[in-house]
């Protein structure tokens, strides 16, 4: 077995001829301990996903980044029943929201060439 060097979402690579079996009983999955993890989540994969959005030739704006930061919140809440599990479904959903916003601002923010103002230097007045 082996993993693939995907940045965000990496897979798995099964190197058996044997056929894959299924599980008996559940996984619990704990996406996240507290709500630190959520944030630094959001801000890693976003960056991350930036080159795939360039690679599949996307173009980023303030418009399409609300677009898909809502449309993401809805999936996960909404179509995906997050709202089943209270509190933790909807700050994975708020999460996912706030990672594919980035994703798209920072997209545009990219393109766009977006650098800081040239300033004077600062003189302490006597």
């Amino acid at each position: 077995m082996s993993y693939d060097l995907k940045p965000v979402h990496e897979g798995y690579i099964s190197h058996s001829d044997k056929e894959i079996g299924e599980l008996k009983s559940s996984i619990w999955q704990i996406p996240f301990k507290n709500l630190d993890e959520v944030v630094h989540k959001a801000n890693r994969y976003s960056t991350l996903g930036v080159d795939k959005l360039i690679e599949r030739g996307k173009q980023g704006s303030f418009a399409k980044a609300l677009f898909h930061g809502f449309w993401s919140f809805l999936k996960h809440y909404v179509l995906k029943r997050g709202f089943l599990d209270g509190w933790p479904g909807f700050i994975i959903a708020l999460g996912n929201f706030e990672g594919t916003f980035y994703r798209h601002a920072k997209l545009t923010e990219r393109q766009a060439g977006w650098q800081l103002p040239k300033s004077e230097k600062v003189m302490k007045k006597d």
